[in-house]
């Protein structure tokens, strides 16, 4: 039974959302959870992030009915590579609920669908194969416009009582505290969403570097500030759902 189904999701690129959805998957994995990361990026940033095949059999087998062997990060943690073929006509045909069927057989606590920047077809997907999904922005005011036309499909689903998340966060990434217009971003979010749960992971190069060197984050630096960070970002997801007492199986 999957508990939970999170897609993480920024209509723009460079913002960090990978490595936020990676390391989050880490964390998770580390508390014990058997995680898997969907890659939905044809580029697939998350299967190289996480030191496996980035060409191997993944995402886009899973949709058009294969049965891919997902690769292993870590001992409870792993991943379906992305891969030019989600940029098919034949995947761009599918219809939108198709990941969210594909994935209620899998026997894992969480799966991670990490949304493409720049696809708006392969965004919805997850989108709406997922319960929870975390919004990423930085600074830069095109990453807050982009996160916005995110905001904008959830709040859409939620009202049309369509197949999609249940709630949702905004998550501030690559924060730097010393920057002017870092510290405007985060209270001119609070006071547009007022009602939407924010968070923050800052400016960490441990998370880069992780990343570059291809090691899940809890087996490369586990006390560093981004992985506490996530670990918020976590107990966020795991506390509401446990408080809600909902299934998302």
């Amino acid at each position: 039974m999957i508990h939970h189904r999170i897609a993480v999701a920024a209509r723009k690129g460079g913002v960090g959302k990978t490595t936020i959805a990676c390391g989050l998957a880490s964390v998770l994995s580390h508390q014990g959870l058997r995680v898997l990361v969907i890659d939905l990026d044809p580029q697939s940033n998350a299967a190289y992030v996480l030191g496996v095949d980035p060409i191997a059999p993944g995402t886009a087998e899973l949709l058009t009915g294969g049965n891919p062997s997902a690769l292993e990060a870590a001992p409870t943690l792993h991943v379906l590579p992305g891969g030019p073929e989600l940029g098919s006509q034949r995947i761009q045909s599918l219809h939108p609920e198709e990941l969210a069927e594909a994935v209620k057989s899998l026997n894992y606590d969480a799966v991670i669908f990490d949304c493409p920047p720049g696809n708006e077809y392969l965004e919805r997907l997850g989108l709406a194969a997922a319960t929870v999904a975390l919004v990423i922005t930085n600074a830069h005011p095109l990453a807050a416009m982009g996160a916005s036309r995110v905001l904008e499909i959830l709040e859409t689903y939620q009202k049309k009582g369509w197949r999609g998340p249940g709630r949702w966060a905004l998550v501030s990434s690559q924060i730097d505290a010393r920057r002017s217009l870092d510290k405007q971003s985060i209270p001119h979010l609070a006071k547009r969403y007022p009602y939407i749960p924010q968070m923050v992971v800052h400016q960490d190069t441990t998370l880069s570097l992780a990343a570059a060197e291809q090691i899940p984050l809890m087996n490369y630096a586990p006390s560093c500030r981004g992985a506490s960070e996530l670990g918020t970002i976590a107990q966020w997801i795991i506390k509401d759902h446990q408080f809600s007492g909902t299934s998302d199986a």
